[in-house]
């Protein structure tokens, strides 16, 4: 899989069908008889995960501790809101109603191609998400890469 990036703007059906972008469905190489998962994402988005990225959350979640409270409410919350969707033939796939109201999604949709995963946003949602931050986008990008660059031998 080609890494996802770029960012679109389409709408949600009322069917709760969202089109994914022909570039994000090419670069996640599906097969007609894969999926995505959907599921409750970070600071109000919903997250897409392509199945090998989705094996890979799989993987963190079984390697969490039962014995923590934190971990089981990890498992709790993010497992059981997640779901398999197909594409159809139109590249469209369906959105339950949970998922669009918890990321307060009514009509219009923005879609972020992040890497290892796509991320479906309000609009002003978004917005708002960016306006949080005192730090500008290259002030953040200097401490994390500077911070990185310590902890190498």
């Amino acid at each position: 899989m080609t890494s996802l990036k770029g960012n679109y703007t389409t709408t949600i059906d009322e069917k709760r069908r969202l089109k994914l972008p022909k570039k994000l469905r090419e670069a996640m190489s599906l097969s007609p008889n894969e999926h995505l998962v959907i599921g409750p994402g970070y600071d109000g988005c919903i997250f897409l995960f392509p199945p090998e990225e989705w094996e890979k959350q799989e993987n963190k979640l079984k390697n969490l501790k039962v014995e923590s409270g934190e971990h089981r409410f990890l498992e709790r919350v993010f497992v059981p809101q997640s779901e398999d969707a197909k594409i159809d033939r139109l590249g469209r796939l369906t959105i339950s109603v949970r998922l669009l109201e918890r990321a307060q999604i009514r009509k219009d949709v923005l879609i972020l191609g992040v890497l290892t995963r796509i991320e479906l946003w309000e609009p002003e949602a978004y917005r708002k998400y960016l306006a949080q931050y005192q730090l500008s986008y290259e002030e953040v990008a200097e401490r994390i890469y500077q911070a990185q660059n310590q902890e190498k031998p």
